[in-house]
C-alpha cells in the first residue's frame, strides 16, 4: 500500500489549528483508554454497533466512535493521514467549518457501516477516525487535485520514493478500498467508502469559493522559480 509522508504544497499560510487539536485530542483519550480504563471495555460501549445504531440506539456512539482507537499502530496511522491531508483542506474551509465537516464525514461513515455491514458483523464495535478522514480525502481531492503527494512502498523491504498528484493518489487509496469490502481484514471499508462519499457531497458546501482550489499558490511559485 502506498503511504503518504507530507503534501509538497501548502494552499495557504494559517496554522492548522483544528487539524492539530484534533491529532492531540485523539492521542489523549487513547492515551486516557490504555492506562485509565480497560480498552476492550471503552470499544465494547462507545463503538458503533450496527444492529444498536439501526434500532436507533446509542446514536451518539456515532460522534463519540470516531475519537477512539483500537490499538496504536490504528491510531497512529489515521492521525498521519490526518496531519497530511488535514491542513489545506481547513486552511480552504475555516476551522469552525473544518471540524463540522469532519464530525458530519464521521457520522456518515458510521451509518454506512451500519447500513452495509455483513450479517455476521452486525453486533461487533466499530471504532476509529479513517472515516471522517476519508471524507478529508475526498475534500482534498475536489480542492486540490495537482497538488503532489511524497509517498513511499515497500518493495520485499526496501523503501522507493516518489511524488503522485493528488488525484492519483487518492484514487488509488479509493480504489484499494472497493477491492477490500468483504475482506476479512476486520477494517470496515464500507466506512471509508461512506465518510468519502459524504465528503465529496459536504465539500460543494462547505469550500470557501472565493479562494481558488487545486492551483496551490506556493506551488505556482515553486514551478514558476524553477523555471
Amino acid at each position: 500500500m502506498l503511504f503518504p509522508l507530507y503534501d509538497q504544497e501548502r494552499a495557504g499560510q494559517g496554522p492548522g489549528w483544528v487539524t492539530f487539536g484534533l491529532i492531540i485530542a485523539n492521542i489523549l483519550i487513547f492515551g486516557f483508554t490504555v492506562f485509565q480504563r480497560d480498552l476492550e471495555t471503552v470499544v465494547n460501549q462507545y463503538g458503533v454497533v450496527p444492529s444498536q445504531i439501526l434500532a436507533g440506539q446509542n446514536l451518539e456512539n456515532l460522534v463519540i466512535s470516531v475519537f477512539l482507537h483500537a490499538g496504536l499502530l490504528h491510531l497512529l496511522g489515521n492521525m498521519w493521514f490526518l496531519s497530511v491531508f488535514g491542513n489545506n483542506v481547513e486552511d480552504n474551509f475555516g476551522h469552525i467549518k473544518f471540524l463540522i465537516f469532519y464530525l458530519l464525514t464521521g457520522v456518515a461513515s458510521g451509518l454506512a457501516h451500519s447500513f452495509f455491514v455483513s450479517a455476521d458483523a452486525v453486533d461487533l464495535p466499530a471504532v476509529g477516525a479513517s472515516g471522517a478522514i476519508s471524507g478529508v480525502l475526498a475534500a482534498y481531492l475536489i480542492l486540490f487535485p495537482r497538488h503532489h503527494i511524497r509517498s513511499f512502498v515497500l518493495i520485499i523491504f526496501y523503501p522507493i520514493f516518489f511524488y503522485l498528484p493528488a488525484f492519483f493518489y487518492i484514487f488509488i487509496w479509493f480504489f484499494y478500498q472497493l477491492l477490500l469490502i468483504g475482506a476479512p481484514t476486520g477494517v470496515a471499508y464500507m466506512a471509508h467508502i461512506g465518510g468519502f462519499i459524504a465528503g465529496l457531497a459536504l465539500t460543494v458546501f462547505f469550500k470557501n469559493k472565493k479562494s481558488p482550489t487545486g492551483e496551490g499558490g506556493a506551488w505556482c511559485a515553486r514551478r514558476d522559480a524553477s523555471g
